[in-house]
């Protein structure tokens, strides 16, 4: 991944800040250098505390020394264009921009942030939060309540400074510095997941647990949870799917939601653990190349490296079924339930080689 700190034409770079503080481009970076760093730990922990190996996404950075942690990248487009368009037109702008620029590889994929985001006192513009493929497209409405070493980071999440409103609150109804370091990171560590084909939980990261990345670097409670107003989400149970041997599959009852304490809050469920895991892009080893093909007529999933997560995905990319299998035997294949026909979904599959179909059912 490259962490990009995006300049519209006409724009000096300076993301909008409290009155006599470093709202600079190289202030800007080093601050978006860090965070990325601490999204890094957070899926590699999540990952361990799903029993996988620890490990976690390469930036740019990682693997040449002499890398920026933070790219700055001039765009052609204009400040007010780029505060005018919506998410979706400014995430297909930047993404061609940037893969036809120099930096632009299939061997990369784009962390960007766009300077010029403003809070004009009743609306926020040019606050993009969308990411699919080689692209997660974030806002900087709130970069200023971020650190810029790692010595600051328990005090930037802990500060009960009042957001001021001349400024963007973006704190999940905290109205605080801390709470705004805590949603935006958060909200960040979220896109990357969709980056890497995760989709939204009922709980945890993919879900509105986001708010609380504080949780994963500090021992404070949040007084905030009981106080928030609730989220209405709808999805369907999930089932899970367990292999006896290789060629049978079982349909248990549906799971019954997990009653998380606070600091599981920032969970991620084990099927988006399991999906990071045999990601491409979290594994350093070559393996051989496998196929992985939905047969509609029999509504049958097949992997000859064996399948390791299915899931079937909503409005929004929501998860309504997600079925982890190959724990413990090999299971090539995997029958979906009829349910499905003839309603929009996208079915998500992954193999032990890291293989993703996407495809409409």
């Amino acid at each position: 991944i490259i962490p990009v700190y995006l300049i519209c034409d006409g724009h000096d770079g300076r993301f909008q800040s409290p009155a006599g503080s470093d709202n600079s481009v190289e202030n800007a970076c080093l601050k978006i250098g860090l965070g990325v760093q601490l999204i890094q730990c957070i899926f590699g922990e999540k990952l361990k505390e799903n029993g996988f190996t620890k490990k976690s996404f390469q930036i740019e950075n990682d693997l040449f020394d002499t890398a920026p942690l933070c790219r700055i990248f001039h765009s052609k487009l204009s400040m007010a264009d780029a505060r005018r368009w919506d998410q979706t037109k400014l995430w297909e702008y930047f993404g061609r921009e940037l893969m036809l620029s120099e930096l632009g590889s299939e061997n990369k994929k784009f962390l960007a942030f766009l300077s010029c985001t403003l809070w004009d006192g009743n609306k926020v513009i040019g606050d993009p939060a969308l990411a699919g493929g080689g692209l997660a497209l974030v806002g900087t409405g709130c970069l200023h309540t971020w650190p810029t070493s790692l010595e600051q980071v328990v005090s930037c999440f802990t500060n009960e400074t009042k957001i001021d409103p001349s400024l963007l609150d973006n704190s999940y109804y905290r109205g605080t510095y801390g709470g705004c370091y805590s949603t935006t990171l958060g909200s960040v560590c979220h896109e990357v997941g969709h980056m890497f084909n995760l989709g939204h939980t009922e709980t945890g990261i993919m879900s509105r647990g986001f708010d609380y990345t504080n949780l994963v670097f500090t021992t404070g409670q949040s007084n905030a949870i009981k106080s928030i107003r609730k989220e209405n989400i709808h999805l369907l149970p999930m089932l899970e799917v367990r292999p006896n041997n290789p060629t049978e599959i079982v349909l248990v009852k549906p799971l019954i939601r997990a009653k998380y304490t606070e600091d599981d809050l920032t969970h991620l469920t084990y099927a988006c653990a399991a999906i990071l895991a045999h990601h491409k892009w979290f594994n350093d080893e070559k393996k051989l190349p496998s196929s992985i093909y939905y047969d509609s007529i029999r509504s049958i999933v097949t992997s000859d490296a064996g399948l390791k997560v299915v899931q079937v995905r909503g409005v929004c990319g929501a998860v309504l079924k997600s079925w982890e299998v190959g724990t413990k035997a090999l299971c090539k294949h995997l029958v979906l339930p009829r349910t499905y026909q003839n309603k929009t979904a996208t079915l998500i599959a992954i193999d032990a080689n890291g293989i993703i179909l996407t495809q409409q059912i």
